[in-house]
């Protein structure tokens, strides 16, 4: 059994943290290792906090090793955008840098009279709007 003990002062700091954070998820993150800290296991830290026991873990270690900034830091990089625009109701396509992306919405725009029926259509059945 891994040892999540933290001194009393820790664990007022981090209560004094906790309540000063707006972002559920970093909030999420202090409970998890104050409960973890007064003696709750990590199955149910995971539980309650709907993450699981290796998250529960994870952000403990975290905090240990780099306190509050490495606990609310967000290490997630995501994947690298994907711009699309359809030119008409069944054809796309695919852009990966936002500068070419960017004048092809433009002219998509100029001609939106040309694709108006087929975005009518578009917007009705996916959309459920109705003419006014």
């Amino acid at each position: 059994m891994r040892d999540y003990t933290l001194s009393k002062e820790k664990i007022a700091e981090l209560e004094k943290l906790h309540r000063s954070l707006r972002d559920k998820r970093q909030a999420d993150r202090v409970k998890a290792v104050i409960a973890l800290a007064k003696g709750w296991s990590a199955a149910q830290v995971a539980e309650i906090l709907l993450f699981d026991e290796t998250t529960s873990r994870n952000y403990f270690e975290r905090y240990q090793h780099g306190g509050d900034d490495a606990l609310l830091g967000d290490n997630y990089s995501g994947a690298e955008p994907i711009y699309i625009i359809v030119d008409n109701a069944g054809y796309y396509r695919y852009y990966k840098v936002f500068e070419e992306f960017k004048p092809a919405c433009k002219s998509f725009f100029r001609k939106r009279k040309k694709y108006l029926p087929e975005l009518q259509t578009l917007l009705t059945e996916n959309f459920h709007i109705q003419a006014a």
